[in-house]
This record gives C-alpha cells, sequence and structure tokens, in this order.
C-alpha cells in the first residue's frame, strides 16, 4: 500500500518560516536606514534654505540702505535702523529677517555674535563664518551649516571736490 500524503512537513513550515523572517527584516532595515538618512538630509535642507532666505534679505537690505544696524545673536538675525541717502527710515528693511533657528558667527571677535552698523557705500558686509543651526540636537551634536559671505556694493570715498 503506498500511502497518499497531501500537505508539508513541519520541517518545510519552519524552512518558509526562517525565510520569510530573514527577507522581513532585510527590508526593515533598509527601509529603517533610508528614513533615518532622509530625515537627515531633510534637516540639511531645511537649514541651507534657511541661509539662503537670510542672505538674500541680507543682500537686498546692503544694497538699498546707506547704513543700517546688523544683529546676529544666538536666536535671531535682524536689521534696524535701516536708512536711505536723506537720513529717512525705510521700515521695510527694520525688521527680524529669521528667529526660526540658532546663529553664529565664529569669527566676529570675542563674541560669536553680531551687532554693529554697516555703512554699504564705505564697506562690504563680510560674514566669513556664518552659521545656522538646527535647535533640535540629535545623539547630543548639533547640525549646522556654514555659510561663508559676502556682500559688496561699489564702494564710494567722500572726496573733496577741486576748487
Amino acid at each position: 500500500m503506498h500511502r497518499q500524503e497531501d500537505g508539508m512537513t513541519l520541517v518545510e513550515v519552519l524552512a518558509v518560516l526562517v525565510l520569510v523572517s530573514l527577507v522581513t527584516g532585510i527590508i526593515w532595515s533598509v527601509i529603517s536606514i533610508a528614513t533615518k538618512f532622509n530625515i537627515s538630509e531633510t534637516s540639511t535642507l531645511r537649514l541651507q534654505q534657511e541661509a539662503n532666505y537670510i542672505i538674500a534679505d541680507l543682500q537686498q537690505v546692503h544694497r538699498h540702505c546707506e547704513s543700517y544696524q546688523l544683529t546676529i545673536s544666538r536666536d535671531e538675525v535682524s536689521v534696524a535702523e535701516c536708512k536711505n541717502e536723506a537720513g529717512q527710515y525705510l521700515d521695510t528693511y527694520n525688521k527680524v529677517v529669521s528667529d526660526q533657528f540658532h546663529y553664529r558667527y565664529e569669527n566676529s571677535g570675542t563674541s560669536p555674535y553680531v551687532n554693529r552698523t554697516y555703512r554699504p557705500q564705505q564697506e562690504n558686509l563680510e560674514l566669513p563664518d556664518f552659521a545656522v543651526i538646527d535647535p533640535v540636537k540629535k545623539g547630543g551634536r548639533e547640525k549646522a551649516v556654514t555659510v561663508p559671505t559676502t556682500i559688496t556694493r561699489y564702494l564710494t570715498e567722500q572726496r573733496q571736490a577741486p576748487k
């Protein structure tokens, strides 16, 4: 007599279970690594976009104001006392440029921040170590994007007219 066997043996079921577990583990690892990388790159991109926005705003201020007060503190970048050639305040440029991140300007001497008056016709706005920092620390480390920047305008000298 010959027995007709239908179905799977216990060994076959265990082999399928091990294979499914391995494939699922590999897929889960790939998805986990991709998600962590995506989060990291998105954070870097946000910092770069914020830095570009700040620099674009500072370019407008530097080109339209005859003098202005630039303040870079840990919590904000702001412009105040923007005046035109006639000495009138230009309120459209007197504002907080950004306050969504942390900021640093390492090359500013004893303090990592800036608080000074610029006169665009006499000097360039140079920020060689300006950094935008993500306020959320991951793994105990801060993520920052450094944007070396020089904003220029035609420099003019005050000369006396010949007599």
